[in-house]
């Protein structure tokens, strides 16, 4: 079966099913990049190293193009700062879903899920996604299984790291930790969960209201749910909109509305607006954010995360870096694949909103 790219940046269809899309970490400028944490250093990634990922800017892999050689098949990064696309051998990603964290992509298969270094081309093999109990309702949809995946560190830093992920149709919680035979299912909640994230050693995630949940997934009661918070009346407009959640500043958690990800009536989609909300874990309290001072988001089928901006990395500030997120359009819509504004960068200031624009190529 052969794969095509719909031309836009981070999806992949095979057939009439959307393969993957992901982001990925970048090095400095001009050299070989290294991925962990979203993060390096401008090496290969080594087993072992540890890695600080809030000062380092993201590549984003692309969309994969057919190809005749199935020996040699790679991918293409997307490089932020620079412009450039390099080509990586990496055969272990192509006609297969991938979601991804902390720079290691989740390749999913058939019965063949693995971590996967895309750089190293490491893999470390991961419990069957059959051992969930609701993965035979989902035997014709086995590429969306998986919505979102978490890791908790790199495994190229440590073995003491967890795997998390959302699945099935109500996207409930679930995990792994190195050495387990089969995942662990969470208690189910009652709604669907858009996004998922780890923070200060507990999994935390935002329902399709808007509410935050809490999973202390390293404690005495590891499977066990809890409501942190749910979002004043009004606050949130869900309409038409995804939810992304990550850790944010001084003990808050912040959860990002996009606008524009779902399908409308007529088929079409683009994101028009992003929204972004703190909540303060200790407090309880929610307020709006207006303002990112000098951090950056990057948002899509990825592990949703922050950094700071500086010279040195050439990150725009007050900026929310997006990829496409509209899984419907390519299940059932494919021209509206082709939607304007569904992957660029959104500036929170100015609600300004550019494409990403590639302006050359090389291999690596």
């Amino acid at each position: 079966m052969k794969a095509h790219s719909d031309g836009k940046f981070g999806v992949v269809v095979v057939g009439s099913r959307l393969v993957t899309t992901v982001v990925l970490a970048t090095t400095a400028e001009g050299r070989r990049p290294a991925v962990a944490a979203f993060a390096a250093h401008g090496t290969w990634l080594q087993p072992g190293t540890i890695f600080t990922p809030s000062t380092q800017i993201p590549w984003l892999m692309l969309a994969e193009v057919e190809q005749q050689n199935e020996s040699e098949r790679w991918r293409q990064f997307f490089s932020l700062s620079s412009g450039r696309i390099f080509k990586v051998i990496l055969p272990e990603a192509s006609e297969i879903r991938c979601v991804s964290s902390l720079g290691w992509l989740l390749t999913l298969g058939e019965l063949k899920e693995n971590l996967l270094h895309p750089l190293s081309r490491l893999q470390i093999q991961q419990p069957d996604l059959n051992t969930f109990q609701d993965y035979d309702e989902h035997v014709n949809f086995l590429l969306e299984y998986v919505h979102r995946m978490a890791l908790s560190a790199s495994p190229a830093a440590t073995r003491d790291y967890l795997g998390m992920v959302t699945h099935g149709f109500a996207a409930s919680l679930g995990f792994w930790r190195p050495g387990d035979v089969s995942w662990t299912a969470v208690d189910r909640w009652e709604l669907y969960m858009y996004d998922i994230t780890y923070y200060k050693d507990k999994l935390y995630a935002v329902d399709v209201h808007g509410s935050v949940i809490v999973c202390d997934i390293n404690g005495p009661n590891p499977t066990q749910v809890n409501l942190v918070s749910s979002p004043p009346d009004g606050f949130l407009p869900l309409r038409n909109e995804q939810l992304y959640l990550l850790g944010w500043l001084n003990s808050t958690l912040l959860v990002v509305s996009r606008k524009g990800v779902q399908l409308t009536d007529a088929g079409n989609y683009g994101t028009t607006i992003f929204r972004a909300f703190q909540l303060d874990l200790r407090y309880k309290r929610w307020s709006e954010i207006i303002n990112l001072g000098n951090r950056a988001l990057f948002l899509g089928f990825n592990s949703s995360f922050s950094m700071e901006t500086s010279d040195t990395n050439r990150c725009k500030a007050n900026c929310i870096n997006f990829t496409d997120d509209c899984i419907d359009s390519y299940r059932s819509f494919p021209a509206a694949a082709a939607a304007a504004a569904a992957a660029g960068t959104w500036e929170f200031l100015t609600s300004w909103m550019e494409a990403l624009s590639p302006i050359s190529m090389e291999n690596l």
